[in-house]
């Protein structure tokens, strides 16, 4: 029997349901459709599977998966992890009528929701206006698809020159290009002109308080974030509380950022939202909420591929440091989400171990571990595991090994205020107040006056010199934030000055940004130094005119 040819017939699917009838029934739906390629999962973890093989054009997933990720757990993890191509139609079926309200205020929504029971037509309506949508923006989605961003906004250019029904959504798609290219202002523009057109578009509203923060106007990115929860259409965005809490954090208000994240967490009480809560609030001090939304997490997530490893870790120091360090051990030793072969997690574990067998009057057997956990630090970083293993020193009376832990650790990112913000509270927790200024704020400065250094070095003319310094510091600190954004900006501007396209330079000024992505990733302050960089790139590769 000849396959049915139909506009469907191209679209590669997977059916992921936990129900054997209703696989076959959506399967023998998409093949009246002329979908014959199909691919089913039971579960979300043979789903992962099969997406990670091969990536589908159309995934058809039950909300209700019956076991511990639901269908929006999986399409948000999808989404995050980036597992999904950027044109894969995901559509949501469920049986729940309030499912529509529900993903209105999630952090991703799908393409489409279907209600059951569905029919065949259902599904090729909502196929029709997506792939029609999907035909539209087809040349803006290849070029983003290929990372070329510039390219992506000339043809948004195109599409809106044409003024027709995509106008609105080619305006969001270039605001959003606008932002990653670190071009805010040009961004302001486009939200500016939807809302002219629409004045409650709720998005235009977003992408313009995103646009103010990425251009360091906190109190107005805030005030207007504000807005967009205080009206009947915006009320439920957690987007708009995390413009606020990223503003307030990057303003110093460490107490109102969290209060921001609690309040997103209650309109979306999702394990990603509990898990933001707990971070902000072990680090601010609040023991107590740190330790409620970790738990809520780990129950959550248990068995579940949105679990993280870096949860328990959490929990259980929290456990420590409220005095429930018989608790902390099992959580650190439980089979069921104690991760396989993971060198880091064994050492963060270990160092929280000694710390909880100190609290319990067990001196010999912390000792023990200590050595253990001294041997498998490889190098002191600006994170958790280090602040760990520093605390487990100084609670175990070696003061001066613990102190030098938590210098170097500050060293290795001293513009870093979450690590401050850590060290803060174990110095205070081991009654060593007194240490404060002296390793965090001695440390700072000391990389500092390097940066310093080097940037005067510059500015007398002394390139080369100026080079070595901030490159020195980066070999001794090599994921310290702060020098490697002022060593990429100091080789941006020495090609600059020099007016040469020199390519070692050009590819470690690449590799820079590279490194400072994986450890700021869709930070501002890194994107405004992609811009320099291409804008630099662009000026040296235009012959100059007489």
């Amino acid at each position: 029997m000849a396959t049915i040819q139909t506009p469907y017939s191209h679209l590669q699917a997977l059916i992921i349901d936990d129900m054997a009838v209703q696989q076959t029934t959506l399967r023998g739906q998409l093949t009246m459709l002329g979908v014959s390629k199909v691919e089913q999962a039971s579960n979300a973890e043979d789903a992962l599977r099969l997406i990670r093989a091969k990536p589908p054009g159309l995934v058809l997933c039950d909300f209700n998966l019956n076991n511990k990720t639901d269908g929006q757990q999986m399409f948000e993890h999808l989404r995050d992890k980036g597992l999904l191509p950027a044109d894969c139609l995901f559509f949501m079926v469920t049986a729940e009528s309030g499912y529509a309200s529900v993903a209105s205020a999630t952090e991703h929504r799908p393409d489409a929701y279907l209600l059951k029971p569905i029919t065949a037509s259902d599904i090729e309506d909502r196929l029709k206006a997506a792939l029609e949508r999907r035909q539209a923006l087809l040349a803006i989605n290849q070029r983003l698809a290929k990372e070329d961003l510039i390219g992506a906004v000339a043809e948004c250019d195109k599409v809106l020159a044409k003024k027709d029904r995509w106008t609105m959504s080619v305006l969001q798609i270039k605001g959003q290009t606008l932002l990653q290219l670190g071009r805010h202002e040009d961004a302001k523009g486009v939200y500016r002109a939807a809302l002219d057109e629409r004045p409650n578009l709720v998005w235009a509203q977003l992408g313009l308080a995103r646009a103010h923060k990425a251009g360091g106007q906190f109190d107005e990115a805030r005030q207007l974030a504000s807005d967009i929860i205080g009206s009947p259409e915006g009320e439920k965005n957690v987007a708009a509380y995390d413009v606020i809490a990223e503003s307030l954090e990057a303003q110093g208000d460490a107490d109102g950022a969290l209060w921001a994240l609690k309040d997103a967490a209650t309109v979306v009480p999702s394990s990603r939202r509990q898990r933001l809560v707990g971070e902000a609030a072990y680090r601010n001090g609040d023991l107590a909420t740190a330790k409620e939304c970790l738990q809520k997490v780990a129950k959550a997530t248990r068995g579940s591929m949105t679990a993280s490893s870096q949860d328990t870790l959490l929990l259980a120091q929290t456990l420590v440091d409220t005095g429930d360090a018989a608790g902390a051990v099992p959580i650190l030793d439980d089979v069921n989400t104690k991760p396989k072969h993971d060198p880091q997690y064994e050492s963060v574990a270990l160092a929280i171990k000694v710390q909880a067998h100190v609290k319990s009057g067990q001196p010999e057997a912390a000792a023990k571990l200590l050595l253990k956990a001294r041997e498998t630090l490889r190098k002191a970083k600006a994170d958790f595991g280090t602040v760990a293993l520093a605390k487990a020193e100084l609670m175990s009376g070696n003061e001066a090994e613990g102190l030098k832990l938590m210098e170097r650790a500050i060293s290795a990112d001293h513009e870093n205020t979450r690590v401050k913000q850590m060290i803060g509270n174990a110095l205070r927790d081991t009654g060593h107040d007194d240490k404060i200024q002296q390793v965090i704020e001695a440390a700072a400065a000391g990389l500092q006056k390097r940066v310093t250094d080097a940037k005067k070095l510059f500015r007398d003319s002394k390139i080369d010199e100026a080079l070595e310094a901030i490159e020195a510091a980066l070999r001794e600190y090599p994921e310290n934030t702060g020098v490697l954004l002022q060593a990429a900006q100091m080789n941006c501007l020495s090609l600059r000055l020099k007016r040469e396209l020199n390519s070692t330079v050009v590819e470690r000024v690449r590799l820079y940004l590279t490194r400072l992505e994986k450890l700021m990733p869709a930070n501002d302050r890194v994107t405004q130094m992609q811009r320099y960089y291409r804008e630099t790139l662009s000026t040296l590769a235009t012959p100059a005119t007489a």
